[in-house]
Formats: C-alpha cells, structure tokens, sequence
C-alpha cells in the first residue's frame, strides 16, 4: 500500500490511499483532490480515498520551513503472515500463563465435579472464557469485566448446597396474615390479598404483558450494564456490576434468616410446610397457555428450592437500572428504566410469584446495597482494589 502526503495551504496535509505497489500509477492530488468545508473523505472516480488531517509544521533553527511538498510512505499488504501473528499470540498467553490456567481449571472443574453438581452449562461457561481469553487483550479484558456477573451464578448455584429451609423456621401462614393486613382488598365480602384477586380476574393481554416484563428482569439490567462498559466508562459499569453483585449476596443471606412461600405455595399445599414442594409456573401458566410455548413451566419445574420469596430479586434488579440509570444521559431512557421497574413489581404480584412485602423488601435490598457499596468504594484500600481492577477491563 502507497500513501501519498501532499503540503496543501496554512496547516492542513491532504493524503491519498491506494493499494498498487507502483508509485507511478498513483492519480495526481492536484488533478482530482476538492477540499470541501466538512470534507474528511472524498472518493473519486478510480475509487481512490482522500482524506484530510490537521497538523503543525515544524520549523528549523532559521526559522525555515523543514517540510518538502510531498512524502510517500510505503506499507507492505496484508498477508497471511498476519493471521500466524495472532496465533502466536494466543498461543503466547497459553504458554505464559499455563500454570495458572491449569490451576484455576483444576478448581473450577473439581468444585462441580465433587460439590456442586456439573452440567452442559457450566462446561459452556469455562470454553467461553477459555476462548476470550485466549483470542486477544481486547477479549481478555473483557472477559475478566463479566466475571463479576459469573460470580453471581456460582453463588446462586450453590444455594441448593445448604438448603435455607434446614437453617431457619419456614414463614408460610404469618407472611400471608401480614400481607392481607397491610395490604389486602375487600372483595365480595371478604378481605384478601391482591394475588388472590388476581388468581380469580386475570385477562390474556396482561397474561402476555407481565411475562415478558418478568423474562427480562435479569437481561435489561444486564444489557445496560454492557452499555456502558462499552459506550460510558469502565468505572461506571463496575459500580452497577458490584452493586448487582452485592444486591443479591444480600438477597441470599435474607433467604436463610427469613425463608419464605411464595402465594402460589398456599393455593396448593395450603399452610404446611412441605420439603417436597417443586417450583410451580403459578400465573405465568397463562402466558404459556395464551403463547403456546412453555417458558414458565419449564423454568419452574428446575426451582427446586421455592421458599426464597422475601427479598424479591426480581424487583431488585430492574430498581439497580433506575439507580445508576442517569450515568446514560438519556432522560427518555432513565424513564423507560422506572417504567420497567414498575412494570416488573405488577408482574410479580399479578403472577402470584410475590406479595407486595417481597417487592418492597427487595426494592429495599437494591436500595442498601447501592448505598453500601457506595460506603465501601470510598475507603481507600478497597477503591485502590477498583482502580486496578478498572485498568484490567
């Protein structure tokens, strides 16, 4: 590849692009070149680029000016030599780092093998980052920015270790008698809670509405955060991460201090505690009724521990988006985020997943955790840690 520099009036050079390797051939810039006002390419007919850049010219000790009137700058073609270089390089980080890649393989592996129970996913999730790793910095960086997200997974995939129902007293009746004390309805005759009412009035549109507003509680927030790891800064997508990240270690702990039924729970095993209870779509059973697919109750029939209803992480996680929603500086976008918010919370109790005290107490585990890590990413040591791990993504 040739490219011509020519000097063209005050501190602008014009230059052109071509790819034959015979300087003769390259058109003349003063024969087809047209400086437009806001020209920063122009094409011309024999499909040759023109471009043009600011610079300053430099001057020698007279004072005089030191530039010619053109240079031409050679560049060998791409060739397949380039593609043995990136896989040099892979091969390079394999080598470099293959004791510590083995090392961390042999714990993943022996950790699912022996304790938690492996399956396609997790063996999916390990080739994942193997590859981004492995294929360029680029990739690499971010691969170390979602491991905040595959924590969270590992977590949640060890709660079936120590069931929390083994730990602490399960809450059925007295949650339900607190829900239709604050927050119940008088309906024909009687008072009772709203996902009672709605287990007798639902209608298909909603049906269809609150399921696709539920199937998004993890992707929205988790695709804004992407968002800005990619268009904002990298600080700003490890604060939402973190703060996600800390919402649902608090989650966690609040399930085995309090672990709670859902109100389907009651509707079909009544106030007795049941360690055999499976995950049950509940009202989500008309979304797959309406839609013919069958979503919910095939996500359910895997929940094989329901009493994790107090906090309600799905109204946690769309909260984390209004919270950190203004670092996008977009109004219209900070509004759809409250609007989600919301949409999810009706969801949640239309569906019968939730009482309203599971919404609010997991608008409240949000609300601490943003605050929380707030608190703790100012202590110095630990905003150093930050500061480190944002230079690595």
């Amino acid at each position: 590849m040739i490219i011509l520099f020519s000097l063209f009036s005050g501190n602008q050079l014009g230059f052109q692009t071509t790819t034959d390797h015979d300087p003769s051939t390259l058109p003349l810039i003063n024969e087809s070149y047209e400086l437009q006002s806001n020209g920063i390419i122009k094409h011309t007919t024999n499909n040759s680029i023109y471009h043009q850049l600011d610079f300053q010219t430099r001057n020698d000790e007279n004072n005089n000016d030191t530039n010619s009137n053109s240079i031409i700058l050679h560049f060998s073609p791409t060739s397949s030599n380039d593609l043995l270089i990136n896989t040099d390089n892979k091969l390079s980080f394999i080598k470099d780092n293959l004791i510590l890649i083995i090392f961390v393989s042999s714990i993943y592996f022996l950790w699912f093998i022996f304790i938690a129970g492996i399956s396609i996913v997790h063996v999916l999730i390990y080739l994942a980052l193997f590859f981004l790793c492995s294929l360029s910095d680029r990739t690499r960086r971010f691969a170390l920015a979602i491991l905040i997200y595959l924590t969270y997974l590992l977590f949640y995939d060890a709660l079936h270790l120590v069931p929390n129902y083994t730990i602490s007293n399960i809450h059925i009746k007295d949650i339900y008698l607190m829900e239709k004390k604050f927050f119940g309805i008088y309906y024909n005759g009687h008072t009772i809670t709203l996902n009672e009412y709605f287990q007798q009035n639902h209608i298909p549109l909603l049906d269809v509405f609150t399921g696709i507003c539920y199937l998004n509680w993890i992707p929205i927030p988790v695709a804004y955060s992407l968002y800005l790891y990619r268009y904002k800064t990298k600080r700003d997508y490890m604060d939402f991460a973190f703060t996600f990240l800390l919402t649902n270690i608090l989650g966690f702990v609040v399930y085995y201090i309090i672990p709670t039924a859902p109100p389907w729970y009651i509707e079909t095993y009544g106030f007795e505690f049941d360690i055999n209870a499976r995950g049950n779509p509940a009202g989500f059973i008309h979304f797959d009724q309406v839609t013919g697919l069958k979503i919910f109750s095939s996500m359910y029939s895997k929940n094989a521990n329901v009493f994790a209803a107090i906090p309600s992480l799905h109204a946690a996680y769309p909260l984390i988006t209004v919270l950190y929603g203004s670092l996008s500086k977009k109004l219209w976008l900070h509004i759809a985020f409250v609007m989600f918010t919301l949409s999810v919370w009706f969801s949640a109790v239309y569906s019968r997943h939730h009482y309203v005290l599971d919404v609010l107490a997991g608008g409240m585990c949000a609300i601490t955790a943003y605050m929380l890590y707030r608190i703790l990413s100012r202590i110095p040591a630990i905003n150093r840690l930050l500061v480190i791990y944002s230079k690595s993504i």
